[in-house]
């Protein structure tokens, strides 16, 4: 078996990554803050720099959106939409980001500001009357910070529902 070439060179890029975060001194003063040197780097929790909602369109459609905070961006290829049951959703439509030449991952559709994906749910999802998204995401800051992928989770309540 053998592994792709581009996807060992990722692996080692964010290893790298995370080796030269720990590696600066001081780290993590607390959980919210970065400290590089005598400047701090202040960063927003992954849930506020990428805040996730979601509402029923109709009976067979969802939209989530993302409000992403002033000085942060998503990486539009590093979005996963899935149902309670670990389902995937592939059923969606979701614009195109703005191209950016990405240190780390190359060149990579971005979204900043915020971003709406509608996603078509199956007539099984639909029956239920609701439906519980699992939505994996991720994003950075323009300090150059990149986040771990992020679960959000989220219940809508479909139109109709008893």
């Amino acid at each position: 078996m053998s592994v792709p070439i581009d996807a060992v060179r990722k692996l080692l890029i964010r290893i790298a990554v995370l080796l030269a975060a720990f590696a600066t001194e001081p780290v993590f003063a607390h959980h919210s803050s970065l400290h590089f040197s005598d400047s701090a780097v202040e960063l927003l929790e992954p849930e506020k720099a990428f805040a996730m909602s979601a509402r029923a369109l109709d009976a067979a459609a969802v939209e989530v959106r993302f409000a992403i905070a002033d000085g942060y961006y998503m990486y539009r290829d590093r979005f996963v939409f899935a149902t309670e049951s670990g389902k995937r959703l592939a059923d969606l439509e979701m614009p195109r980001g703005k191209v950016k030449e990405d240190q780390f991952f190359g060149k990579a559709e971005t979204f900043r500001g915020s971003v709406r994906v509608k996603l078509r749910l199956s007539p099984g999802d639909v029956a239920k009357g609701r439906v519980k998204l699992k939505v994996t995401s991720q994003g950075c800051a323009d300090s150059g910070v990149c986040y771990v992928p992020l679960d959000q989770f989220v219940t809508v309540a479909l139109p109709g529902a008893r």
